[in-house]
């Protein structure tokens, strides 16, 4: 029994664990199947754009479960696939002005060499299938031991529009991704003695992603807050992830505690193919910069994309579940993980991470639980595969600005160089000489109250402080300088926009003069989060169950992601903000109803054409409000020379996530009538809307504002905002 979310037995992850359960066979055969549909004609047009009906959209999702005795009382199976499949179309805020001047351009001949030749402020086609597969064998060996083995397959295909989604990128600039999950788990349980357990549990499992832009050529093109076009810097990717993990876990009791012990090996084999930056990308200040063939930043990776690591882990545990008395209970433990990198990376061997969870009920009505744990987290297998490749060795990349890059896209046709630019030093990926893991230091406190028979409110403070964050840092900068007129020219800004002008800008001088940027991945950020939830719920009771939840928090940290690079790299206290994740409000409740008439299920027959038309119906709606979530403003290019990809240079006026979207707010809804078939069958019609009252919840702003004085017109407004009202119809038989 685990009284709260810190114990000992998982690990693996900084945020805490995730446990799953799958449904298995019994004596009797049972199963369901079922279809939902969607077209779009029913659905409202899609929010934020100038499209006057809704869009085209067909999908469909099929599946079929049964499961039921091999050997009656000794083997049970359950199996499950399901098919969904859809076409549709999306569009962009790309304005038609700008699309117009950028083909005009384009279709003068211009340039050449961009592979892009139209961009397409319209609709366009987009697609999605996902298989999914699954089965389950159940065997009882004996009283003592049973045997579980599990298969389950996932095949995920998204075309057009499966990555760089925002509202400024052109078709030409997001891409396709093709998914396959497929895994064989297992696990022997053994009753050792009246007071012993055992379960041994393995793994094989293996993960093929491959990301294909729409643009297999390039260049990429951006226009700072106007549009991107062409081959994107990421997203022609291919990786095979196999999983091989073998564990076993212990129990023993004796009086009042309750002891476990394991260990775990998880042999993790990357093999991965990465062409980030092979087809050049070129930066444009303004539209004007474009027309006339001025990019101010060139930028290229020339290597061998294939990389071939492992990373196996091996982790270990111990737990004593103390019954103190009947009303207080301790779990206290500690847990030790090691995860092992290629030879070149340093490796943390101290993560032991001690637990610790209460919980005392001092009467029948009220319970209180408090925790804290240590929780590690796993390396970054991106981060590691970057310095691998583009160590200086294997590969590099090439970074031009101002009138240097200039010179490349005219030379090269606005296309990517065929081979390295003598001129330029290369730029590499490292690693941190001090790498550590990041972790996270998690309490909580919380108080539960029994209101009546099925009725509990409860409330908790969490808190949360995470250390040895991830994020990428220039180590090779000097320190910058505030740009002038009088030493623009020095600085490699001959001609400087009014958005550099006063900036803290940094020079062509490098502190390691054989390369250029040396971007390296560390574990120094850090974040804190706290916040208090109050819940009210409800127990399934005379067909009736609710929960509702306020969760007022507040997140804080000086790097989101790691990849994300400080504006910077000598004042990192200025990073320290809002986290991307930060959403300080959240309301969410749900439930289900059964409308009073008619039920058969409490042994009333429905009489009256009323009672039979509305007997049987089951409601659930789900209500979600939230505030909005921070956004960091950049001038949208490289302004002060800080070598970031991502940018990260900062419009003046503007601190980290200063933008924020606006409140969020979907109600769904769920109504489902059901008719009796035969002794235990039951046949569902279910009617499903989403985003009912069809609020536009805006997800994303254009966050870039420009290279001049004044910002572009549509700095801070929405770019892309989450569904508008859809309905769904299913049939679902249950036998």
């Amino acid at each position: 029994m685990v009284n709260n979310g810190m114990s000992a037995e998982s690990g693996g992850g900084a945020s805490g664990p995730i446990n799953v359960i799958t449904k298995s066979g019994v004596n009797t055969l049972h199963g369901d199947a079922f279809v939902f549909v969607q077209n779009g004609m029913l659905n409202a047009k899609e929010p934020l754009t100038s499209e006057t009906e809704p869009p085209y959209l067909n999908r469909f999702r099929t599946g079929l479960s049964a499961g039921g005795p091999l050997v009656r009382d000794q083997t049970f199976y359950y199996v499950a696939a399901e098919q969904e499949g859809a076409h549709g179309d999306d569009s962009s805020l790309i304005s038609p002005s700008v699309a117009s001047a950028v083909n005009g351009v384009l279709g003068s001949g211009a340039f050449s060499r961009i592979a892009t030749r139209t961009i397409n402020p319209d609709l366009f086609r987009t697609a999605r299938g996902e298989t999914e597969v699954s089965g389950r064998l159940d065997h009882h060996i004996a009283d003592n031991h049973s045997l579980l083995l599990k298969y389950a397959l996932t095949n995920n295909r998204e075309v057009g529009d499966a990555f760089n989604t925002a509202g400024l990128v052109d078709p030409s600039g997001r891409g396709s991704s093709f998914i396959e999950d497929q895994g064989v788990t297992g696990s022997l349980s053994s009753i050792l003695g009246s007071n012993a357990l055992n379960s041994v549990r393995f793994q094989v499992s293996t993960r093929r992603a491959v990301l294909r832009s729409a643009d297999q050529k390039g260049p990429g093109i951006s226009i700072a807050g106007l549009v991107d076009f062409g081959r994107p810097y990421d997203g022609d990717d291919r990786r095979r992830e196999n999983h091989y993990e073998l564990s076993d876990v212990a129990s023993a009791a004796k009086g009042r505690h309750l002891f476990s012990f394991g260990t775990d090996l998880d042999w993790i084999r990357e093999n991965v193919s990465a062409y980030d930056g092979f087809g050049a990308i070129y930066v444009f200040p303004t539209l004007d910069s474009f027309l006339s063939g001025q990019p101010d930043e060139y930028r290229q990776t020339f290597a061998g994309p294939n990389t071939h690591f492992a990373s196996p882990r091996y982790s270990g545990f111990v737990q004593d579940h103390w019954t103190v008395t009947n009303h207080f209970t301790i779990d206290a433990g500690v847990r030790y993980d090691f995860e092992h990198l290629p030879v070149r990376f340093t490796e943390d061997t101290n993560d032991l991470a001690p637990r610790l969870g209460v919980a005392y009920s001092p009467s029948s009505s009220w319970a209180l639980r408090a925790g804290f744990g240590i929780f590690f987290d796993r390396y970054l297998l991106a981060a590691a595969n970057r310095a691998l490749e583009i160590n200086g060795v294997q590969g590099f990349e090439q970074v031009a600005y101002g009138q240097a890059a200039a010179q490349i896209f005219q030379s090269e046709m606005g296309g990517s160089s065929l081979t390295p630019i003598a001129s330029i030093r290369p730029s590499i990926y490292a690693a941190d000489p001090e790498l550590q893991t990041s972790r996270s230091a998690i309490a909580s406190l919380g108080v539960e109250r029994l209101l009546s028979r099925n009725l509990t409110a409860s409330a908790t403070f969490l808190f949360a402080r995470g250390a040895g964050l991830s994020r990428t840092r220039n180590v090779n900068l000097s320190p910058p300088v505030i740009l002038t007129e009088n030493n623009s020219a020095r600085l490699g800004i001959p001609n400087p926009f009014p958005q550099q002008l006063g900036m803290l800008v940094f020079s062509p001088v490098r502190l390691k003069p054989q390369f250029d940027n040396i971007y390296q991945w560390e574990n120094h950020s850090s974040s804190i989060y706290h916040g208090v939830s109050w819940s009210l719920n409800r127990r399934l009771s005379n067909e009736i169950e609710f929960s509702g939840s306020y969760t007022l928090s507040k997140a804080i940290d000086d790097a989101s992601d790691f990849d994300e690079q400080p504006t910077n790299p000598y004042l990192l206290p200025a990073e320290r903000a809002l986290s991307a994740n930060d959403q300080r409000h959240r309301f969410v409740f749900s439930g289900t109803f059964d409308l009073p008439l008619g039920d058969e299920d409490e042994g009333k027959k429905p009489t009256g054409a009323i009672a039979k038309l509305f007997g049987n119906i089951e409601t659930a709606p789900i209500l979600m409000i939230g505030s909005g979530r921070p956004i960091d403003p950049l001038t949208g290019f490289d302004a002060n020379r800080s070598g970031a990809i991502p940018l990260s240079s900062r419009p003046f006026g503007f601190g980290r996530n200063s933008l924020r979207t606006g409140t969020q707010a979907q109600l769904d809804l769920r109504l489902l009538k059901f008719f009796k078939v035969g002794e235990h069958g039951k046949l569902d019609f279910v009617v499903e809307s989403f985003n009912l009252l069809n609020h536009t919840n805006v997800v994303a702003l254009n966050q870039f504002y420009g290279a001049e004085s004044s910002p572009l017109s549509t700095f801070a407004m929405g770019n892309k905002a989450g569904i508008p009202r859809q309905w769904q119809f299913s049939l679902d038989f249950e036998f």
